[in-house]
């Protein structure tokens, strides 16, 4: 007897199961991946309760008439218990996830670079961009060279970063795929000519030190290889395309953990009182704008009448927090480097982890998995690619 709590939601969806004739291999289709779960074609697609809870809940195999309250109980349990709860799995139901933390890491890892970026849209207004700018920086930037490359590389992430967090939800690659697509190279586009830009500025960025420059020349290439591996799978295999496009935009957002442990890392050389970064004498000119102060602090950057005698003359300047905008900067300076790599090493462990525990979920899912029209699971289910 079929179960009166049978979950209507599956059937909304449309889903073919069979493979039309002669199909083409860059189509796709939503097909049934329930019969390589637990529940078998015999046994009842779950609820979106029973979706996530554990399999001692509810009873195996399809529900009969004598059993009615035990299924109920078990579809019913977390409604019941805690109505956040029922509402968190309600909400992540509908956005298509089937894991049970999904939506949690969704709301943290992607609010954050979503917020991130639409903290750092201030910076597309040309007058904010340079208060707003590491002070020190523009000093450089106002070259033509350095300033339309910083801009592009403004603009374009902002727009990536907003957009990116959309290709991950599995409600709108499976309903509306055209627009999963058409996004899918706007974010690749926006990201990719980025990092380009990025890369470039790189070169007098935050003093130019050959810490910060290797770590972003290093972050440019991981995240524009998985992006470009990622395309290039889109056809070939979904499995392969949805790890390296994650990897891809985790990689893009090292540099919003990094803000953040940067944070720390310039409280924690202030207090420490002994670290410096070097500059030119004509760079703390244009942090200070008076050269009596300059000459004043640092008498190793002489002076003819009202110009420098060696402007390009390097002296240390003290990291610190507690000396104004140029210790603020040399500070930053002074942790860049290492940031940036804490940040990276995070990054690189924590989507191994997740793409490692999420790698079943990948192959099968309780619903509905997105494949080729020629996909077999009889025959493909071990064929992944790596």
């Amino acid at each position: 007897m079929e179960s009166p709590l049978r979950s209507p939601t599956f059937d909304t969806f449309n889903i073919n199961t069979e493979k039309p004739e002669g199909s083409h291999r860059s189509s796709y289709v939503l097909r049934s991946a329930s019969y390589r779960s637990r529940f078998s074609a015999s046994n009842p697609l779950p609820s979106p309760q029973q979706a996530f809870l554990p399999e001692s809940l509810y009873e195996s195999g399809p529900p009969s008439a004598k059993s009615p309250s035990r299924v109920y109980n078990s579809s019913t349990l977390i409604s019941k218990s805690n109505p956040f709860v029922s509402a968190y799995f309600s909400v992540s139901w509908m956005m298509g996830f089937r894991e049970r933390y999904s939506l949690l890491y969704a709301f943290i890892f992607g609010g954050a670079l979503f917020g991130f970026c639409l903290a750092r849209s201030l910076l597309m207004d040309p007058v904010k961009m340079r208060r707003l700018t590491v002070p020190g920086e523009f000093f450089w930037f106002e070259l033509p060279l350095y300033k339309y490359n910083y801009i592009i590389h403004i603009y374009l992430s902002i727009i990536g970063g907003i957009f990116s967090g959309a290709q991950f939800v599995p409600a709108i690659r499976r309903n509306y795929f055209l627009l999963h697509r058409l996004n899918g190279y706007l974010v690749l586009i926006t990201v990719f000519v980025s990092n380009v830009c990025g890369a470039i500025v790189t070169r007098r960025s935050f003093g130019g030190e050959l810490n910060s420059q290797a770590v972003y020349y290093i972050m440019a290439i991981m995240s524009n290889f998985s992006l470009v591996w990622a395309y290039l799978n889109v056809k070939r295999n979904t499995r392969t395309h949805r790890r390296w496009m994650m990897r891809g935009v985790v990689y893009f957002s090292i540099v919003i953990s990094a803000r953040v442990i940067g944070l720390a890392a310039q409280a924690i050389v202030t207090d420490i009182g002994s670290y410096y970064s070097l500059w030119r004498c004509d760079e703390i000119l244009f942090v200070l704008k008076d050269l009596s102060t300059l000459l004043t602090s640092y008498p190793q950057c002489s002076s003819s009448s009202s110009t420098l005698t060696h402007p390009t003359l390097y002296v240390p300047v003290h990291a610190s927090d507690n000396e104004g905008v140029l210790g603020h900067a040399s500070a930053v300076r002074a942790t860049q480097g290492m940031v940036l790599w804490v940040a990276t090493l995070i990054h690189v462990v924590g989507c191994e982890i997740y793409l490692r525990s999420t790698e079943a979920a990948n192959s099968q899912r309780y619903g509905y998995a997105l494949e080729h029209k020629e996909f077999d699971p009889d025959k493909d289910a071990n064929n992944v690619n790596y």
